[in-house]
């Protein structure tokens, strides 16, 4: 649950993970294991994939991190860099202009 607003970091990749900065919003296809080492930094999460018992959801939940998973097309839609608002509550991710 909860609401952040941040700059949007895309990931497609594992390989990408060093490139996230402290307050971004995380937004990938789906996560794993091994972006545990970034949770620290983030301020909210999205992905396309997933659901209540994801790997996204479960650590959202556990670090206290605005969520939103099976946002489909979220990685297309979404550039890193723009703005956009995470609302964990209501599921919803909008782009601001």
């Amino acid at each position: 649950p909860g609401v952040y607003e941040g700059v949007a970091r895309v990931i497609r990749t594992i390989h990408e993970l060093p490139d996230v900065q402290q307050g971004e919003i995380l937004v990938a296809p789906s996560t794993g294991p091994t972006f545990n080492v970034v949770l620290p930094l983030i301020g909210a999460i999205v992905t396309e994939r997933g659901g209540a018992l994801s790997h996204a959801a479960i650590v959202a939940r556990e670090y206290g991190l605005p969520g939103v998973v099976g946002c489909q097309g979220a990685t297309t839609a979404i550039r890193t860099g723009m703005r956009i608002r995470v609302d964990g509550t209501s599921g919803e991710v909008w782009i601001q202009e």
